[in-house]
């Protein structure tokens, strides 16, 4: 090994040449380093004029080569576990969370928001509950709105019969039976109760009659007739002379052909015209209520009397009877005084419009 040291620079650059073999000698260990770093390829060490450089020995590694292979081992192989150190002591899978993600720390049902969880076979679902949009009320699908009250369920067509129950028919019309709005069966009405009303007196036609058995004419001692016309004519008959007696062979009778009401009640009504006591003096004058119109053989159904010197000119109600056989008879009796101390008052009592107002 040769040296040439440059003059202008004072730096001395070493040139291997082939020389014969010589023993090896120890390099010291600065020397080693410059030699490593030469065959790692970096730039060769400066060396000062006087320093002496080793040479390597032909066909054997040299020793530094060696032991810088094994510091790049174990430098690659340690790599990857300062990489793990440098994370820290997390457990797998407990690194930091994505952004956007929340994860509960007593592990949850593993729920995400907007992703379907897959069904597994044989699992039940799970109980979560999704809130959906609630149904409009008071109206339901297939049904028209205006039915009120109506629900349509399974195979029943939107606004045709009742709502189908399992098990059950459908329910149909009865015929002659009308139907309500919407299809449903209208409930039958209750026929009303038949009823009658009539007016009976002299001058009066149709279903009723007015009969004066025994009468007679005597002037203002008989039987007299008064006005004309249903409603305004009377009759006035003599009293029997004994406020407690009566002629048995005189009354006035009124009678109704209550027609559809063959069996109920009668409301009765009596009209006491104007006049003095000769004309309409009844004080009172008392009255009999059949339900039958041959009132000697019947017993009456019920009684009433009428004062009438305190109401001429009024229509008196006198009570409600029952009635059977659609006949109805009014009975007016003769009984009466019709005489003051020694003197002759001729007083007789007034028969004028009866009515009956009746139902079953």
């Amino acid at each position: 090994m040769s040296t040439q040291t440059g003059e202008s620079t004072a730096v001395a650059v070493a040139v291997v040449e082939e020389a014969p073999p010589v023993d090896a000698e120890v390099v010291p260990e600065a020397e080693t380093t410059a030699v490593v770093s030469a065959a790692a390829g970096t730039v060769p060490p400066v060396v000062e004029g006087g320093t002496t450089v080793a040479a390597s020995t032909p066909g054997r590694v040299p020793r530094p080569m060696v032991v810088a292979a094994a510091i790049a081992g174990v430098v690659l192989v340690a790599l990857p576990f300062g990489f793990i150190g440098l994370s820290g002591d997390d457990k797998p899978g407990e690194g930091p969370a994505n952004a956007g993600y929340s994860q509960d720390s007593n592990q949850g049902s593993g729920f995400v928001p907007g992703i379907a969880a897959a069904e597994v076979p044989g699992q039940q679902p799970s109980a979560e509950v999704v809130p959906t949009a609630a149904e409009p009320t008071g109206e339901v699908k297939g049904v028209p709105a205006d039915v009120a009250g109506t629900t349509a369920e399974a195979g029943t067509p939107a606004g045709e019969g009742t709502p189908a129950v399992a098990g059950q028919p459908p329910a149909t019309a009865t015929p002659g039976q009308p139907a309500a709005p919407g299809g449903q069966i209208a409930p039958q009405q209750k026929q009303a109760a038949p009823t009658y009303a009539a007016t009976a007196g002299p001058g009066c036609a149709g279903s009723t009659k007015f009969t004066g058995y025994g009468s007679y004419k005597d002037g203002k001692k008989g039987w007299v007739d008064n006005g004309s016309g249903c409603g305004s004519a009377f009759v006035s008959v003599p009293m029997s002379g004994d406020a407690k007696k009566d002629d048995a062979s005189a009354y006035g009778l009124w009678t109704f052909n209550t027609g559809p009401v063959t069996a109920g009640t009668c409301a009765v009504s009596v009209y006491v015209p104007n006049g003095d006591v000769t004309v309409s003096g009844g004080n009172p004058t008392s009255y009999r209520v059949y339900d039958r119109f041959d009132v000697v053989q019947g017993s009456p159904v019920g009684s009433f009397d009428v004062k009438q010197v305190s109401s001429h000119g009024q229509w008196v109600s006198v009570g409600t009877f029952r009635i059977n056989g659609a006949k109805l008879a009014v009975q007016l009796l003769t009984r009466g005084q019709d005489w003051q101390g020694s003197t002759k008052t001729y007083a007789h009592h007034a028969a004028g419009a009866v009515k009956a107002s009746c139902q079953a």
